[in-house]
């Protein structure tokens, strides 16, 4: 999601219009970069309707879907019920900027919150200062998506910079890397190519 591109009222209409507005399968890079983690609780950062919460909560671990969209939660919360794991799963309504975990996790995952830097860094660090270990993974549109790639937000203000994550990471004394990646996008006319920026640091 993206709060520079909608009030929570705006999202909840969007959310209600649609079945879902985003795929059940878990992002393509989490998927691959996390597949081998086991958290013991793990928060899904303006997770939307909770795909990655309920891909992790599948695999056993307390998940907690952090989102500003009622709606959103409301679907997640449904959906946890039909999967059967409601009893690993946590709605929480709050802005990812100064939520409030109600588990102490030891994984927060990221998935396209575009933000102006200086949102995004605050969602970021409100996130670490509620971490007790553990990781951070993240994936944005990435600023040169909008002159090189496909798709995504058009607004060069909410698109982080690899510069951007590496210099956050640095100021915080993590672990990691942060690295652009391509994926093909198909539509009716061709394929295209996207760029996105990746972040996985440790405490």
């Amino acid at each position: 999601m993206s709060l520079t591109s909608g009030s929570a009222a705006d999202w909840d209409a969007r959310y209600r219009q649609a079945g879902s507005v985003w795929s059940s399968a878990p992002n393509e890079f989490l998927a691959r970069e996390l597949a081998e983690l086991a958290p013991t609780s793990m928060i899904d950062l303006a997770g939307g309707e909770g795909r990655h919460a309920l891909w992790f909560a599948a695999r056993g671990v307390r998940s907690e879907n952090v989102e500003f969209s009622k709606a959103a939660l409301e679907k997640f919360e449904a959906r946890s019920k039909e999967l059967g794991l409601y009893e690993r799963t946590v709605s929480t309504l709050a802005d990812a900027r100064d939520a409030k975990f109600q588990l102490s996790p030891d994984l927060v995952v990221v998935c396209y919150l575009q933000l102006t830097w200086p949102d995004l860094s605050r969602a970021l660090s409100n996130a670490l200062d509620q971490m007790q270990g553990g990781e951070i993974f993240g994936v944005w549109h990435s600023s040169r998506n909008l002159t090189d790639g496909y798709g995504g937000p058009q607004n060069p203000n909410v698109l982080p910079t690899v510069e951007d994550l590496t210099d956050w990471v640095s100021d915080n004394a993590l672990s990691g890397n942060v690295w652009e990646e391509e994926r093909l996008i198909s539509v009716a006319d061709g394929e295209y190519r996207a760029i996105d920026v990746l972040l996985r640091a440790k405490l």
